[in-house]
């Protein structure tokens, strides 16, 4: 990849929010497994992941950056070391086609449950789109990711803000969500540490080329911050437009369509687009991910990419609940040990500056 160096601080921000949110996210699934289940805890688990979400965004740009880093191969040799390394290298890679099922389940449930289509068709729909936009090259992946951002972030704030006044939230509908059981195993402090891993495993697709390309250590830095505050408050919209809505949004695969259905009809399916945009966007981050670290000739990257959409598209028949269920707890758990890794790293870095003033 020529790196140009061109991205400013709002490009870097919306790839970074592009890459995380996705199927999982704007649908609501994800924020209801891993944060409304767990009630008042909930709220603290988002503002956790808020601030790491920022925090390990800027330190892998930074380090992609310093680098030069085209894939996730240099980034993880470095944070793990060369043992640790090759695992931690494979199962990222290999977890991108994990998370290239959740996104064609996630549009084929947007399909079947908005506009009455069968599954494969939406599936199809988002996983032809992300082969073509990824066999075009890291500009066009970037431009496309950042264009739809500012759509979906409006269309989750504006059905979150007319769900509370239709059906104000109350800590009655808080309480009982805490007496349900999510399908993540875990208390909520290991349900957001879950959560932050398995998402930066799956941003670290796209984090890795941003910090060669940002402008500069200044736009890379706030960029990251902007990312991950954006992440934040959008999972706590999400959040809130859930509780207002319980027990009945429970039973749906897809509960932001569901609330946007309850707003006006025409507002769903306006959103039901919007969402499988936002799809799209994740499916390109972590295809041009998987292919960015096992192809390096263009022949050889649309091989690997139709071989990878054509088992997405297999795979996804599973259901959109159930692999969301599956994939994202097992990428969080050893995601954990590659966050470990980042903050070992930087304690090193911190160490080693040390002893060199001491020297001095």
């Amino acid at each position: 990849m020529k790196s140009t160096r061109q991205l400013s601080t709002l490009a870097v921000a919306a790839a970074f929010i592009g890459t995380v949110v996705g199927a999982g996210f704007a649908t609501g699934q994800e924020v209801l497994q891993f944060f409304s289940f767990f009630g008042r805890s909930g709220f603290i688990g988002i503002a956790v992941v808020t601030i790491l979400f920022c925090y390990f965004g800027s330190v892998i740009m930074r380090i992609s950056r310093d680098l030069k880093s085209d894939s996730h191969l240099e980034l993880v040799k470095f944070i793990c070391g060369r043992k640790l390394g090759i695992f931690m290298d494979w199962f990222i890679t290999f977890s991108f086609l994990g998370v290239l099922v959740v996104m064609a389940a996630g549009s084929g449930a947007v399909a079947e449950e908005q506009l009455g289509f069968p599954p494969v068709y939406g599936s199809l729909a988002v996983i032809l789109l992300s082969f073509l936009t990824v066999i075009s090259g890291i500009n066009n992946v970037i431009k496309a990711i950042g264009f739809v951002v500012p759509f979906l972030l409006l269309a989750v704030f504006g059905v979150t803000v007319f769900s509370i006044v239709q059906d104000p939230i109350s800590l009655q509908k808080v309480v009982f969500l805490e007496s349900l059981q999510s399908a993540v195993p875990a208390k909520w402090p290991f349900s957001a540490l879950l959560y932050i891993s398995y998402n930066i495993l799956l941003a670290v697709a796209i984090l890795s080329p941003l910090g060669v390309e940002a402008r500069n250590h200044r736009s890379l830095f706030w960029g990251a911050l902007l990312g991950g505050l954006g992440l934040g408050i959008g999972i706590l919209a999400i959040n809130l437009a859930i509780i207002s809505r319980v027990p009945e949004i429970l039973p749906f695969q897809v509960p932001m369509i569901f609330l946007a259905s309850r707003l006006n009809p025409l507002l769903a399916y306006g959103y039901g687009f919007i969402l499988l945009l936002e799809i799209y966007t994740t499916a390109v981050s972590i295809l041009y991910g998987f292919t960015a670290r096992v192809a390096f000739t263009k022949i050889h990257k649309m091989i690997w990419a139709g071989s990878a959409c054509v088992g997405a598209l297999f795979a996804a028949r599973l259901g959109f609940a159930r692999v969301i269920s599956t994939v994202y707890p097992v990428m969080g758990f050893v995601g954990l040990f590659f966050l470990a890794g980042i903050l070992w790293s930087q304690f090193r870095e911190i160490l080693s500056g040390f002893l060199r003033f001491e020297r001095k």
